[in-house]
């Protein structure tokens, strides 16, 4: 007698009409609500259950869900439990009774599956989202969240370096743009302003904002375009550094709204760019807190610079491109090459031949 045999017909036979527990209810709708709302690559219903049950696998490997189009089949150690029937009508709801009646299933036939039934829509999400974009990220508490987030050795600096203001941007933050603007009263004497991004992971949008807006006479700083929406940034009326030349320093570890701020002043026409291909992070995620207590950072976004070019895999492409080249070179004939197509992204924050670089361009604008 095949006893495995019996024990999946009795668990298939039990689970017919099995109930939604409310906690994985409330989950599963917000999923179903939420994430084909806002992300901006697109996803079904059909197709975010479909990941969604199939991440089962990341909570037993035993678990694993096939999907032939009109039905969700589940499999313990490759036998077949059930099959369950995708719904007729495209809603939230009919997709959470289907998607909690496969978890249910699976916490019937699964220990380990068991041992975590009341957060097993998160966790199967967890792994669904590894299959989404590379920006896009799921915690199971909030506390993971700030635990994830990268820390920095230090976020402002500022200094003279012969006769420009030098000034190290670690990250962008709500304190940036109050710390450049004490930095160019404290050295009035500066006549030129170097900004280095290099390594630079960013910060918020709004941040990058405020901080090209130092340095810009009104015109667009950058855009956003989500799937309901597209919204414009622009500056305000004023130069606080009077028209003194600019220059940029960026590297591959230079991102997201330090890229925006990076281009933004490129564009404009208010600095030179030199360093490496930045890193091309482009998008922007939106939070999203489940009843649960899980959040997921979900890509709803994507940034442009104020022509129109996206940023997404893409990045800043520097006027002077340093990629691969020796701290020492000769710096006129550098300058003198067209600007490239393409530069390829490259750490580079310790070169000394991108403020070299920088030094030797604002010494002829000064002189223009």
């Amino acid at each position: 007698m095949n006893y495995g045999k019996m024990l999946l017909a009795a668990v298939a036979a039990c689970c017919l009409s099995l109930p939604v527990r409310a906690a994985d209810e409330q989950t599963l709708t917000e999923i179903f609500e939420e994430i084909p709302a806002q992300y901006i690559y697109g996803i079904s219903r059909d197709e975010l259950a479909s990941l969604l049950l199939k991440g089962l696998k990341g909570v037993d490997g035993n678990l694993a869900v096939g999907d032939d189009g009109g039905r969700f089949t589940l499999y313990y150690n490759g036998k077949v439990v059930r099959s369950v029937r995708k719904p007729e009508e495209d809603t939230a709801a009919a997709w959470v009774q289907v998607s909690a009646t496969v978890l249910d299933l699976a916490a019937k036939v699964s220990a380990k599956a068991a041992e975590h039934e009341f957060e097993l829509a998160d966790l199967a999400l967890q792994e669904a989202v590894k299959s989404l974009d590379k920006d896009s990220k799921f915690y199971l508490t909030p506390e993971d969240m700030k635990a994830g987030r990268q820390k920095h050795r230090r976020n402002f600096a500022a200094r003279m370096e012969g006769e420009n203001l030098y000034i190290k941007l670690g990250a962008l933050n709500i304190n940036t743009r109050q710390n450049i603007e004490e930095a160019l009263h404290r050295y009035p004497e500066a006549k030129g302003i170097v900004l280095d991004l290099r390594e630079s992971p960013g910060g918020n949008l709004s941040e990058a904002v405020d901080t090209a807006d130092l340095f810009l006479d009104e015109g667009i700083v950058a855009s956003r375009k989500s799937l309901s929406e597209t919204v414009y940034y622009n500056s305000k009326d004023g130069d606080v550094s009077n028209g003194k030349p600019l220059a940029v320093l960026v590297d591959g570890g230079t991102a997201s709204a330090s890229e925006v701020l990076a281009a933004a002043l490129q564009e404009q026409g208010r600095a030179k760019v030199i360093g490496s291909g930045t890193y091309g992070k482009g998008t922007i995620q939106n939070l999203i807190h489940f009843s649960s207590g899980s959040v997921l950072a979900l890509t709803s976004a994507f940034l442009y610079t104020p022509s129109g070019f996206a940023l997404q895999n893409a990045g800043v492409i520097p006027n002077v491109c340093t990629f691969a080249m020796p701290d020492y070179k000769d710096i006129a004939k550098l300058v003198e090459q067209p600007m490239r197509s393409k530069c390829q992204p490259e750490k580079r924050e310790n070169s000394p031949l991108e403020l070299d670089t920088a030094a030797f361009l604002l010494k002829e604008r000064q002189n223009l």
